[in-house]
């Protein structure tokens, strides 16, 4: 049978996000995720509009007679993905490389209706109440399904960072075999046991992990933690970021607080190796505040460098925004986004990076240089870069 045309495969999306069935729908573009439930808003039915791109969310809500139109304008633009789910049937759209949509139609084995809850149990890609033995064996739930108070902030870590990681690209279609994800710093490696959890046993993502700390202590317990879950995937070296060597390129590095200069170390090491997807939240940035302090700012940055704290927090952004230009200086699409806050740091803050192989413009690189210029700074990490590309077989 031939595939549906592409006016065709829109009008059944239209259809079925304009049914009075619709349960839910997600509609992912390149900078966006679009969702769409219906809600009960004074007796009356709408259906929310919540729209995210990658920093904060916007949300509306849309009577029957707004939603066509918001609907006409949807569908009207490009968009990688659509999932849409009735009461009867999910249909999923899928966009190929040339733009052709492709749809598929699955049967529920039995009616869900739509529920039109307006404060509804927020959905979680590892949930509460769902008892999980891997939640249960790192300490985080109970053997009924419930997150104990002390871990909940954890939880609610865990499943911002997978939910991050999870729209930032088709995890199904990242590689040809099985993912490698290569966490730089590991510490007590929770977010990154989660992710291989969540890819392996949710998504059903054959996938490795390997956690790399400098720190014996820290790799013999996540070793022993890899032990009581009984994964053969999982394993933990001791070793400094900058001279290890994974066994092949990795499809996903992590680097998650780790401390000041690490942070670059990982990001040059995912740079060099050409990891597809790198997911970074920096620590403390001494490196360039000592750069800021050795010389007399210019006289136009003299008011914000005056006050001790103000100064410092330029400091901060003044680092990650030179981290994230050289990422896309590298062939890398970033955003930079609020993370969820730790019970360990006030630090918040994600850089988020996709490889594309797009040619850095010579506008940004300009743009680049006369921002160091202007503080009179170089990053650490420009540094170890240029130490690679000097010598590919040796790392600073």
């Amino acid at each position: 049978m031939p595939e549906p045309s592409p006016d065709t495969v829109l009008e059944e999306a239209r259809k079925r996000l304009l049914s009075p069935e619709l349960v839910q729908a997600v509609l992912k573009r390149t900078d966006e995720r679009i969702t769409l439930r219906p809600v009960e808003i004074k007796g009356a039915r709408k259906v929310q509009v919540s729209v995210f791109d990658g920093r904060k969310t916007d949300v509306k809500n849309y009577s029957d007679d707004e939603l066509a139109s918001q609907v006409a304008t949807l569908l009207g633009q490009p968009f990688r993905s659509l999932f849409v789910g009735t009461a009867t049937d999910e249909a999923h759209i899928q966009v190929t490389k040339k733009g052709n949509p492709l749809l598929s139609i699955k049967r529920r084995a039995a009616a869900v209706p739509p529920d039109l809850s307006h404060d509804r149990t927020i959905l979680r890609l590892l949930p509460e109440g769902e008892p999980n033995v891997f939640l249960q064996k790192i300490g985080m739930m109970t053997a009924d399904g419930r997150i104990k108070a002390d871990r909940r902030r954890k939880f609610q870590q865990i499943n911002e960072f997978i939910r991050l990681v999870n729209e930032t690209a088709d995890l199904r279609k990242l590689a040809d075999g099985p993912l490698l994800i290569v966490d730089f710093g590991c510490g007590n490696a929770y977010l990154t046991f989660a992710l291989h959890h969540y890819l392996n046993a949710k998504l059903g993502v054959p996938c490795e992990l390997i956690g790399v700390d400098r720190n014996p202590d820290s790799v013999a317990r996540d070793q022993a933690k890899a032990a009581e879950l009984g994964s053969e995937s999982i394993r933990f070296k001791t070793a400094s970021i900058d001279d290890y060597q994974p066994p092949r390129a990795p499809d996903i590095v992590v680097a998650l607080h780790a401390c000041d200069t690490a942070t670059d170390q990982a990001l040059a090491q995912a740079i060099r190796l050409g990891s597809k997807l790198i997911f970074a939240a920096p620590c403390c940035h001494h490196h360039l505040q000592v750069q800021l302090a050795a010389a007399p700012p210019a006289p136009e940055h003299v008011a914000i460098m005056r006050d001790g704290i103000l100064k410092e927090r330029l400091g901060d952004i003044l680092t990650d925004t030179l981290r994230a230009m050289l990422l896309r200086l590298n062939g890398y699409k970033v955003d930079v986004i609020e993370f969820v806050s730790t019970e360990h740091t006030p630090r918040n803050l994600l850089i988020r990076a996709r490889k594309t192989d797009t040619p850095a413009s010579a506008e940004l690189r300009s743009e680049y240089e006369a921002l160091k210029q202007s503080f009179g700074v170089t990053p650490y990490l420009e540094s170890l870069l240029l130490v690679a590309d000097g010598d590919r077989t040796s790392q600073p």
